[in-house]
């Protein structure tokens, strides 16, 4: 009896995931797409039917994915803009983003997956293999386009291409709505679909413990403080530090600390966090450490500025986007006995972030 249950279970569930994968439709009607300010015009354009999108998001109504595919074919004139898809979207302010860039065509960048926390994308910290790719565009013709989600990793496909392999999808395993924008130029969207697909639990990639490499992985993150706090302050006073809490705080496994993660929704005149690390030193010692940041820093260590910089976009060449990496350096004139570092961070938009790897750990420790 046992057994004749087991086969039974065994075959439902066979026959529910079947009746799960199969694709659905999406009609391009009014009646199912919530549309945020934008008013979609039905059209057929190269033989398809279509909406034409001149700026603005669409929203799948009564559409919840966490695994599956989305598909849908877009058309986008030769103009700098970044129409794309929101997927596992929470709100307006939380989803995964994965979208294209026209005026990038052929280039390492034409593509990108961006997490976006609180409002605030982050093309400036998740660059490069697994978060963009190349591809040469067709303009004002028909691209098929397809995402597959399973768990924490995802593909990016251009006309059955694979242009993107999403190592890490940084806003969790979570179901949520499936948006498609048109963003800085007209956009027109036909064949919309998804496939929902039933995938075990994932499990995340490990955080290695702190200093692990001379990577720094954990951090005390303030509040959220306007910049007007710190300007041309070259000593920290005790005034000053009552204006922030702190909380323990971990960096991604690669060590990239994703600082919209922990703000909240940013206003114009609060958009500076403070990520703070004690030094353990077994004697008096120059330490070097590496970093980097988006978009501006002030350093302090044991409470004197010792660095300030610029990594914003524009900010050294016509085409720098911002990106953080190990690219500047500091060289740490350490007490023996508790040492305090802290990166004071300002976001002006594309990506929120620090890291930091020590040279060697040797005489050290962090706290």
């Amino acid at each position: 009896m046992k057994k004749i249950c087991l086969v039974t279970a065994t075959f439902l569930l066979m026959v529910f995931c079947h009746l799960s994968a199969q694709p659905v439709k999406i009609p391009l009607t009014l009646d199912n797409w919530d549309t945020i300010g934008v008013k979609p015009v039905t059209e057929t354009y190269l033989g398809k039917e279509c909406f034409l999108i001149p700026s603005g998001m669409i929203v799948a109504k009564a559409v919840e994915l966490r695994d599956g595919t989305i598909e849908a074919d877009i058309s986008f004139p030769r103009k700098r803009s970044f129409p794309g898809f929101r997927v596992r979207m929470q709100d307006d302010t939380h989803f995964e983003n994965f979208y294209v860039r026209p005026h990038q065509s052929g280039n390492p960048d034409a593509s990108q997956y961006s997490p976006e926390f609180n409002g605030l994308g982050a093309f400036q910290l998740y660059y490069g293999e697994g978060y963009s790719g190349a591809f040469p565009y067709r303009f004002n013709e028909w691209h098929h386009v397809k995402i597959d989600l399973h768990g924490l990793q995802a593909e990016f496909y251009i006309d059955d291409t694979l242009v993107i392999k999403v190592k890490e999808l940084w806003t969790g395993w979570k179901a949520g709505k499936i948006a498609i924008i048109s963003a800085g130029a007209p956009l027109r969207v036909a064949n919309a679909q998804y496939t929902i697909k039933q995938m075990p639990a994932p499990t995340p990639t490990p955080v290695p413990p702190t200093g692990t490499g001379g990577v720094v992985t954990r951090w005390q993150v303030s509040n959220v403080v306007s910049e007007k706090l710190f300007e041309k302050k070259y000593q920290l006073t005790p005034d000053l530090k009552k204006k922030l809490t702190w909380n323990t705080q971990s960096s991604d496994p690669y060590g990239t600390i994703n600082l919209a993660r922990f703000s909240g929704v940013i206003s114009d005149s609060a958009r500076t966090m403070v990520t703070k690390l004690t030094i353990e030193s077994s004697s008096e010692q120059v330490k070097e450490l590496s970093f980097g940041f988006s978009d501006f820093i002030t350093v302090y260590l044991n409470d004197k500025a010792l660095y300030a910089g610029s990594d914003n976009f524009l900010s050294r060449d016509y085409r720098f986007l911002g990106t953080i990496g190990y690219f500047d350096k500091v060289f740490l004139p350490l007490k023996k006995g508790a040492n305090e570092l802290w990166f004071v961070v300002s976001e002006e938009f594309g990506g929120w972030g620090v890291k930091a790897k020590f040279e060697n750990m040797d005489g050290i420790s962090l706290k």
